[in-house]
């Protein structure tokens, strides 16, 4: 049985509560507490529904009689979370922005494994992606195009910090997140016997000759060096997109959603 959880008011800004939430606005606190922050009714709402676990809920108490919050909060109650009524000045504090949402949410990290089935899969995987923008972008298509899994290789930045969720726009919530190094991925790679497709400049085709027949992975760099020497060496398949204007490279969150989206052109099962 659920026992309900607690509903209070916060008023000080030196509240440890407040303390520890504005913590994770740092990844040592986020990784240290296995916590993360998203802001707002429609986001926090989508965790719910896809079975997050929620630590705390704030919201703006000079809105407690809005209908969308009336119903997160009891709901968010009924989960056994806290839901904690603040001032606007604390969920400024909190969202470090100066038009802050009136809704904001504590839940739990959810990690997965490399997936055990790969049947007609299209997953991403990243290597050493530096910008948490690029990367809730990146999770937001996905989501779009139907792809569920996203590996992060290395230095990654991470999926749970602020910037990153809120580029997601509650993407994340319908991505399966896995860790990984390039020693764990390739051995899975080779067990799961799945193609491996990597972008490069060198020695690659052009994205639309590409062989798209799901199972596949799709491999995106780091935002100036790409993809490693040694990843490239164990991939099946290169691909690039030409470009025809005097840029030599696009956004790569950009670049990934060109290539999911032919990939579903081409075989759209």
């Amino acid at each position: 049985m659920v026992v309900s959880g607690k509903q209070y008011e916060i008023s000080s800004l030196t509240n440890n509560k407040v303390k520890l939430i504005n913590s994770l606005y740092h990844r040592k606190y986020r990784k240290d507490l296995n916590l993360f922050v998203a802001e707002g009714v429609r986001i926090c709402k989508e965790a719910l529904e896809n079975n997050w676990d929620i630590k705390y809920l704030l919201f703006n108490k000079e809105n407690k009689d809005n209908l969308a919050i009336h119903d997160l909060v009891n709901e968010t109650t009924s989960l056994g979370a806290d839901t904690i009524a603040v001032s606007s000045q604390i969920l400024s504090k909190l969202s470090h922005k100066d038009n802050p949402q009136n809704v904001l949410g504590v839940f739990i990290q959810k990690w997965h494994r490399l997936p055990n089935s790969v049947d007609n899969k299209r997953i991403v995987a990243l290597e050493n992606v530096r910008d948490p923008g690029n990367l809730g972008t990146i999770l937001r298509t996905m989501d779009g195009m139907g792809a569920s899994d996203c590996v992060l290789l290395n230095e990654c930045t991470d999926p749970f910090s602020y910037e990153a969720v809120r580029a997601s726009m509650g993407a994340i919530f319908n991505i399966n997140i896995i860790a990984s190094n390039l020693e764990q991925f390739l051995k899975w790679k080779s067990d799961k016997n799945i193609s491996l497709i990597g972008t490069s400049l060198k020695k690659a085709s052009n994205y639309t000759k590409a062989n798209w027949k799901t199972p596949f992975v799709l491999a995106m760099g780091n935002e100036q060096n790409g993809l490693s020497d040694e990843f490239i060496n164990n991939c099946d398949q290169l691909i690039k997109i030409p470009m025809l204007g005097k840029s030599d490279s696009l956004n790569l969150a950009v670049s990934t959603g060109i290539v999911l989206y032919e990939s579903i052109r081409k075989n759209p099962n």
